[in-house]
């Protein structure tokens, strides 16, 4: 019997970038016309469930940063996987049509709440063509897991990480394959960031905590989007 990420990537083998079988684009890839401008970025975390850490909003918004900062006081034991995707996805569904939706799925263990119900989030994030990268932190985490929800989703992609060099890279350099962006030709993004603030984000990572990493890197990632295209 398939499992269930092998029954919805063979469900959308019939369509690849937004078009029909037959080569011509659906209704939805029609209507829709591009947008350009500023960049958003939200923040989501879990642990025992997912929530809002910050809603999208410009990267010079200094509460922004101000929230980025507070993580680490926002850390709890087991890890919802699962409830961290469907915030973040919530929060993409308020997005514009016409503005890219990203989400950066950072995880450091094994989900151990709703595991199961991780199908159903991945069908609907999928049917919202919603890119989902996920981002394997240290040295101990489900990397077939994270490796089938990015497959799953649209354009997704696994990336792991053990240092804060490859966590730039991944979350800053990787916003165009390291080459500038001019704010004319950019095509509006709403960045959320969902990262897993389960106990174990309390363990060293070159000399710092795993949770003391991401928030540098998250100022990091304002910062190049304030010089960029805000």
């Amino acid at each position: 019997m398939r499992s269930f990420f092998q029954r919805l990537m063979g469900a959308s083998s019939q369509t690849k970038n937004g078009a029909a079988a037959n080569g011509r684009p659906c209704d939805r890839q029609r209507r829709i016309r591009k947008r350009f401008g500023a960049d958003r970025v939200g923040i989501v975390g879990f642990h025992e469930k997912g929530f809002v850490v910050a809603r999208p909003a410009d990267p010079h918004a200094s509460w922004l940063q101000e929230r980025i900062q507070t993580l680490h006081t926002r850390l709890g034991g087991p890890t919802n996987l699962t409830d961290g995707l469907r915030t973040a996805v919530a929060m993409c569904e308020k997005t514009p049509p016409g503005i890219l939706r990203r989400i950066w799925l950072l995880s450091d263990g094994y989900p151990n709440r709703e595991a199961g119900g991780i199908g159903n989030v991945l069908a609907f994030t999928r049917r919202q063509r919603v890119n989902v990268n996920t981002v394997g932190f240290g040295d101990v985490y489900d990397e077939r897991l994270l490796r089938q929800i990015s497959q799953c989703t649209h354009n997704g992609k696994f990336v792991p990480v053990r240092t804060m060099q490859e966590l730039t890279e991944a979350l800053v350099r990787d916003e165009n394959n390291g080459h500038g962006r001019h704010k004319r030709r950019h095509q509006a993004e709403t960045t959320i960031v969902a990262i897993d603030l389960s106990a174990s984000m309390t363990e060293l990572m070159e000399g710092r905590t795993k949770i003391q990493v991401v928030q540098q890197v998250l100022l990091q990632l304002l910062l190049y989007k304030q010089r960029c295209y805000a």
